[in-house]
């Protein structure tokens, strides 16, 4: 899913914390020395995501710059992935799977935050300079914590809701001093719209993927989830008359490289985030978030020469990233729920606005 936060963050590497504290030395002598896949498969696969994600941030962006149909490069992609999947599952039978009708409605349901997601934030790109785009996108957590604390209808700690409204404010900055022919207010608001789907899948992916993840593996997961967004991404594209000329633009063989490895690429980052889930926890995947986030933005000034630099545009970016940084050191310390003296604090700020814990 760009294309999900857990309260059990537990990892399959971490197998000393599961053992009893009395066994534990005499286990640790015995044991054999690790596997190369239990020492760098964590390191593997958060710098596979994260690379994954900037080529096809790249590539997309370059793609609009000459052909820009991001509803029918949605559809494509989707496309291309179930395709790709289709000589995996027939080399080994046993990563196929089926939905289940248990959970099939809140699969949907996902399914449509997916599909809603992907094009919104397609649209975003081919109209937005990449820096602006990326720095809206890692508003992401803050959309999810006010949403998670709407369906949850439990509260953060106080200081978790200061640290998202500073965050939020790193695209405004970024704005300020910016030509007027730089900013596309639809764009942005493609991409406030986008990640808000993305923040609502996030909270409703947890329990659906809890529930189908004995049945389904990563291949089927991927699989399926690419099916069901086609019903809303084909006819978008076909009635805005997008799909059409983007199958026409192609002239040469290697405008349908550059327009199929993209699309495909838009697959493979999503498989090498739920690689990352598989192999580590969700605030890792935040933090590989905000690793990818910070080279699109720096890297796409280079490349494209857009926006031109100026010190809005840093100091937002600054701003966005360091709070972003800051979101993800409480969640994986913890130390807002650990310190009695933060604990305190929260219980006042609540009690003197009269909110609920």
């Amino acid at each position: 899913m760009k294309r999900t936060d857990s309260a059990s963050e537990t990892t399959p590497l971490a197998t000393k914390a599961d053992l009893p504290s009395g066994d534990l030395e005499s286990t640790t002598a015995d044991a054999a020395p690790p596997s190369f896949f239990a020492q760098f498969a964590v390191p593997l696969a958060i710098g596979f995501y994260v690379c994954v994600a900037v080529v096809k941030t790249m590539l997309t962006k370059s793609l609009f710059n000459t052909s820009s149909q991001p509803v029918a490069f949605s559809a494509i992609s989707a496309v291309a992935t179930c395709v790709t999947l289709i000589p995996v599952f027939l080399i080994d039978r046993s990563q196929w799977a089926v939905p289940k009708a248990e959970y099939l409605r809140g699969f949907i349901l996902v399914c449509v935050l997916v599909a809603l997601d992907l094009a919104l934030t397609n649209i975003a790109v081919s109209m937005l300079a990449i820096a602006i785009q990326q720095c809206i996108i890692a508003t992401n957590p803050a959309f999810t914590i006010t949403i998670e604390s709407i369906v949850n209808r439990k509260l953060q700690h106080s200081f978790v809701y200061v640290v998202i409204a500073v965050l939020c404010i790193g695209p405004v900055v970024a704005q300020i001093g910016m030509p007027a022919d730089n900013i596309s207010f639809l764009g942005i608001a493609a991409q406030l719209a986008g990640v808000v789907c993305s923040a609502c899948k996030y909270v409703f992916a947890h329990s659906v993927m809890q529930q189908c993840k004995k049945d389904l593996g990563t291949f089927a997961f991927l699989f399926w989830t690419d099916v069901l967004i086609l019903p809303i991404l084909l006819p978008w594209a076909l009635l805005d008359g997008e799909l059409i000329v983007l199958l026409r633009a192609p002239d040469e063989a290697m405008d349908w490289i550059q327009l199929l490895g993209a699309a495909v690429l838009g697959g493979v980052r999503f498989f090498s985030q739920l690689l990352v889930l598989r192999v580590s926890t969700a605030t890792t995947l935040s933090c590989s978030n905000l690793a990818y986030q910070a080279i699109n933005i720096y890297l796409s000034l280079w490349i494209f020469g857009k926006p031109p630099l100026t010190a809005g545009l840093i100091t937002g970016s600054v701003i966005t990233l360091s709070s972003a940084g800051v979101y993800t050191y409480i969640k994986i310390s913890k130390i807002l729920d650990k310190s009695p003296y933060c604990v305190a604090i929260d219980g006042r700020i609540k009690s003197a606005l009269g909110c609920a814990t």
